[in-house]
């Protein structure tokens, strides 16, 4: 019986202990997927970890340590990809012997022919270019000239139907093999993944999103950010004011940045902490 009641003690301490530990945001990648056959023949070159550095994912801040890796033709931090293709696995299957291409194009609708064009809409007279012409006339021809009957805007036009695009794909028999082109091509994104592990590794800051291109900053424009975005984060109440105090704080954020994180805003807690120590740590230094 006492055993029983001690190893519910411990169970209870442990479930606790637990729950004190603040819960890290699940965060999914908002990229397009690779092809699997990237990921395949082009394989994987992943980086050690560390602690240095800044990112930023659709807005949400990742603690270190840091992973980056290139996975395929993608970029990846840890384990979470923040690029779309560096270089599409198309140009891949172009270095090829014996590519095949293949050309899909759009199925006619159903009855017939497709629909013919519609007609080029006629262009119209705005109202003060109707009302001009008509005084012109009034003032100089010997007999008035009745005025032209007013068209309703937009009354002639017909938006033209969309054509279905024509799509391309390349395909190959047999495995992959590196060539000189494939090689340069793969020696593009492994340049990209060095970059932004240097970057990290000495203070840098990424932020990350398919909706926008990729920020980067050095470890001096980070000081600068780090000293205002945090309290910005915690004391605005609304998206107007946070987007205010980001401009007048020369902070270098898109408006969807600033959307993405003033959404996740409550990582403000974190990210203080974490800049907090840093800063005392370089002072005992």
């Amino acid at each position: 019986m006492k055993y029983v009641s001690t190893l519910i003690a411990c169970i209870s301490i442990a479930w606790a202990a637990i729950a004190a530990e603040p819960a890290k945001p699940a965060i999914k990648s908002s990229f397009p997927e690779q092809p699997k056959a990237a990921r395949k023949a082009l394989r994987a070159v992943v980086g050690k970890p560390f602690n240095s550095g800044w990112v930023f994912i659709d807005g949400k801040y990742i603690d270190p340590p840091y992973k980056v890796e290139r996975y395929g033709n993608v970029i990846r931090i840890n384990g979470i990809q923040v690029t779309g293709e560096v270089v599409s696995w198309n140009n891949f299957i172009k270095t090829q012997k014996g590519v095949k291409v293949t050309k899909n194009e759009p199925t006619p609708a159903a009855g017939g022919d497709a629909p013919p064009p519609e007609p080029e809409p006629e262009p119209e007279l705005d109202d003060a270019d109707d009302a001009w012409e008509s005084s012109l006339d009034d003032l100089f021809d010997d007999e008035p000239v009745a005025k032209k009957p007013a068209k309703k805007p937009g009354s002639s036009y017909k938006p033209r139907p969309k054509k279905p695009a024509v799509t391309v794909t390349y395909s190959f028999e047999g495995e992959f093999e590196h060539n000189e082109k494939s090689k340069a091509m793969l020696a593009k994104i492994d340049s990209l993944r060095t970059k932004i592990d240097q970057n990290l590794r000495s203070g840098g800051l990424y932020c990350f999103s398919h909706r926008y291109p990729m920020v980067s900053m050095d470890a001096g424009s980070v000081r600068h950010v780090m000293e205002r975005l945090p309290d910005l984060m915690k004391q605005s109440q609304d998206r107007a004011t946070f987007g205010q105090g980001v401009h007048s704080a020369n902070i270098p954020f898109s408006e969807p940045l600033i959307d993405d994180v003033f959404k996740s805003r409550h990582d403000y807690i974190r990210l203080k902490t974490r800049y907090n120590k840093e800063k005392e740590s370089r002072l005992w230094k």
